[in-house]
């Protein structure tokens, strides 16, 4: 199996969520014969796309931009299975990974008539009929919960359709670059070997299995301490700093602003 690893994180080969995906496909490797190649978007030239529709029009299938990203898109054609390996940034993709999923428009087609599979979702059919799998790993900075990843999922619903893609999230994903939490997230990476494994042996990943992957690491109330001790800076100072922002805004705006922790 031919797999490319798409690492939509800034920090690169330092991505916390990288090291998710990479114990998932050490797991792979054991029950299935797989190549993997990894591609670093943060270190190649993607720029954003310009709307201008010459994929559709002028030159067809070809973007009019010349950077990295036509040789990402042949990348992700060749592919059995494509794994998006990012950070939840802001509820969403972080803007790198976006801009390259944006500039996947000449993959799918401009005609909308006779396409009412597609029209029902105000979409456009795929050029080309791909037997290709997806897989979406993300970590972020929240504890786990179902309505992070709501806009997340919206997207990939209307990329890859409802139901046909994975998912492996995990919340708290901070916790990874932590010496304090060591244990606890090895024990962690170790279960996601354990999903990969069991997907590279059968195609997917046991429900029992999700559900420990998306569970807690440490509780909610334990987490929140040591999120807010990570930064360095104590809420007072913070609030201190936000006081002083908000006498300009104020003075800016004639708003009346207050803090609200």
């Amino acid at each position: 199996m031919k797999i490319l690893v798409i690492n939509g994180s800034p920090r690169g080969e330092r991505s916390n969520t990288l090291r998710v995906t990479n114990a998932f496909l050490r797991g792979m490797a054991r029950s299935a014969d797989i190549s993997v190649e990894t591609v670093d978007i943060s270190k190649m030239d993607i720029r954003p796309c310009l709307g201008c529709f010459c994929c559709w029009s002028k030159t067809p299938g070809r973007c009019v931009i010349n950077d990295d990203v036509r040789s990402v898109t042949l990348k992700i054609l060749a592919a059995d299975l494509v794994i998006y390996s990012f950070p939840l940034f802001y509820y969403s993709v972080p803007s790198r990974l976006k801009a390259l999923i944006e500039r996947q428009l000449p993959t799918v087609a401009p005609f909308m008539t006779g396409q009412s599979d597609y029209l029902v979702n105000g979409g456009h059919p795929p050029r080309f009929e791909i037997k290709q799998k997806t897989i979406l790993v993300s970590t972020c900075g929240f504890y786990p919960t179902d309505k992070s990843y709501d806009a997340v999922r919206a997207q990939f619903d209307m990329i890859c359709g409802k139901g046909n893609y994975l998912e492996l999230f995990l919340g708290e994903g901070e916790l990874l670059s932590k010496r304090v939490a060591d244990r606890r997230c090895n024990a962690r990476l170790d279960l996601f070997e354990l999903a990969g494994e069991e997907y590279g042996r059968t195609g997917t990943v046991a429900e029992e299995t999700k559900a420990k992957l998306g569970d807690y690491i440490f509780p909610p109330d334990m987490y929140a301490v040591m999120a807010d001790d990570g930064w360095g800076v104590t809420m007072e100072n913070f609030r201190k700093a936000d006081e002083e922002t908000i006498e300009k805004v104020a003075a800016e705006s004639g708003k009346e602003i207050k803090t609200i922790y």
